[in-house]
């Protein structure tokens, strides 16, 4: 259906991509996975025509539709908005020879006939019953007013139109973002139900696990494929990146070798070069220097032998596998486990401007639980989160009840947005805010596995989202709070730093309240559902 091959392209003298070629078949469902920046959107611009490789060639005859991550969105209601342009043409077309029908001429019935035909071809018969169909799944109102929508609703709008597109290949780029875990599992069963090709970048692990059929990554401007759903494309990865593992040490072994033998030669050569005649009888003085001629020649024959094999070696050498380390190691004491009975919930009730969120909340917490909120968008996950930490987090917010924290338990909060690195000026700020304790000598070591600029005296507000995004995970790996406390930690996360994220949460000893839409991380890290739905909390 689509093919590129040798493609590459840049941007000035930044390489985006380099020698990428692809071949995507009918029906097919593959996966685009890369960290952040890594070239994903680029790839998906370049298959839609949207830009033109540097290098190389991109040949189909597929007809593409291409959700990109940000469109304007033109009409009144939402239904408006997905109704294709040719749709409305045909109907105000049938509206007018409609209208004429009363007249009664033979030219009238024609036209009226011939409208009703392109009508029909346009799909006026079965548009809006489609249309409602995907509504209802992504949870839209089709009478709802477009420009009452709020980010996420014009998200899933935008997602609504592609899919009533009618194509052979859709490319959609971050399809999960904005959906809750029934918008998603919808979006599954509609993929899946699906006859045409499809390209998913995606950093929902679960969503990609359910509907691909192959996993392409883009890393270092390549882009490698890899069969099967995610979980096992990335079992074949990590058997691949482990024996170019075995065989880079290999290499590294014998080179080491050579070069070993090589010094030792050299050196051998130098000693038979600074002969001493003195010390050799009179008659053996020509034999000796004879003999040490002889042994310097072919020591530094052998050592230029050596040399020669080390560079053929060099030559074939495999490459050296690519580690991206996203956790940062730091030895660090541990913290105190603090009181078993960590909350108390009773009664708790949460209003919003007068507007009740949550009521008559009862729940308890203990040491070591990792508690996952789940529910959806608008129940009120991030509102009891809030509600915990804070009597009176928003102007309009009130809160009755008790909420009641074991003695001297330390907390760490993270927001959606990252709101907890507001404020704060430096990265060693950053740091010693997750961690008062930590000495100087540790500020530096932390600083320098983050590969910042400016070392701890860099500025947060210069950093860019993946360096924000290690210098969070550094703050999560160095805090020693006895709870953590988290809204949507996988917002704005690659999956490097989501595998990274669910490793550190894997680990913490302590007591965890995860907000979370990403299903693969809920069901590796909770030990716990808490599902937030009709102002109630409930144990799922």
């Amino acid at each position: 259906m689509l093919q590129l091959k040798n493609v590459s392209f840049g941007h000035a003298d930044d390489l985006v991509l380099s020698d990428v070629t692809l071949d995507l078949n009918r029906g097919e469902r593959l996966g685009l996975v890369g960290a952040n920046g890594s070239g994903k959107t680029t790839l998906m611009r370049l298959m839609a025509g949207v830009l033109t490789p540097d290098q190389g060639h991109i040949t189909g005859t597929a007809r593409v539709a291409y959700l990109a991550q940000h469109a304007a969105l033109r009409g009144t209601t939402v239904l408006d908005v997905l109704t294709p342009a040719a749709l409305r043409d045909a109907r105000a077309a049938l509206d007018g020879a409609t209208a004429h029908l009363e007249r009664g001429s033979e030219a009238d019935l024609l036209a009226f006939a011939d409208a009703e035909e392109a009508y029909r071809q346009a799909d006026g018969y079965g548009f809006e019953g489609r249309a409602l169909a995907v509504l209802d799944g992504l949870s839209l109102q089709g009478d709802a007013a477009v420009d009452a929508l709020s980010g996420g609703q014009m998200r899933r709008v935008m997602l609504a139109r592609l899919l009533l597109t009618p194509a052979d290949l859709y490319l959609l780029d971050e399809p999960t973002n904005h959906l809750d875990v029934d918008g998603a599992a919808w979006l599954e069963g509609w993929i899946q139900a699906s006859p045409a090709a499809f390209m998913l970048a995606s950093h929902d692990r679960a969503f990609l696990e359910a509907v691909t059929h192959r996993v392409a990554e883009l890393e270092r401007r390549t882009l490698s494929v890899y069969p099967g759903a995610y979980s096992a494309a990335m079992a074949i990865k990590a058997e691949l990146r482990a024996a170019q593992q075995r065989d880079h040490a290999a290499y590294r072994r014998k080179r080491s070798a050579l070069e070993e033998e090589r010094l030792r030669r050299q050196s051998k050569a130098r000693s038979a070069n600074q002969y001493n005649h003195k010390r050799a009888r009179d008659p053996d003085k020509l034999l000796a220097k004879g003999k040490a001629q002889n042994a310097q020649n072919v020591n530094a024959s052998h050592a230029v032998m050596l040399e020669r094999a080390a560079a053929r070696l060099d030559a074939s050498a495999p490459p050296k596998p690519y580690e991206d380390r996203q956790l940062i190691r730091l030895a660090l004491a541990d913290a105190p486990p603090g009181p078993v009975d960590v909350l108390q919930i009773r009664g708790l009730g949460v209003q919003r401007n007068r507007c009740t969120i949550l009521r008559s909340i009862d729940l308890q917490v203990r040491r070591g639980d990792r508690i996952a909120l789940i529910g959806a968008n608008g129940s009120g996950k991030s509102t009891l989160l809030a509600a915990l930490t804070s009597d009176a987090p928003c102007a309009g917010f009130r809160r009755t009840g008790e909420v009641r924290w074991g003695q001297n338990l330390t907390q760490y909060w993270a927001g959606q947005q990252g709101e907890e690195l507001g404020g704060l000026i430096t990265i060693e700020d950053a740091l010693l805010g997750a961690n008062p304790k930590l000495t100087p000598h540790q500020v530096h070591e932390v600083a320098a596995q983050l590969g910042v600029p400016g070392g701890p005296g860099g500025l947060v507000a210069h950093l860019s989202g993946g360096q924000r995004t290690r210098l969070t995970l550094a703050r999560l790996s160095v805090t020693r709070a006895q709870v953590l406390i988290l809204d949507e930690p996988t917002n704005h996360l690659d999956l490097p730093a989501i595998e990274a994220l669910e490793t550190l949460l894997l680990t913490f000893p302590g007591t965890l309240l995860l907000a979370s839409h990403d299903r693969a991380l809920v069901e590796r890290v909770a030990t716990r559902r808490w599902l937030v739905r009709d102002q109630a909390v409930t144990e799922a």
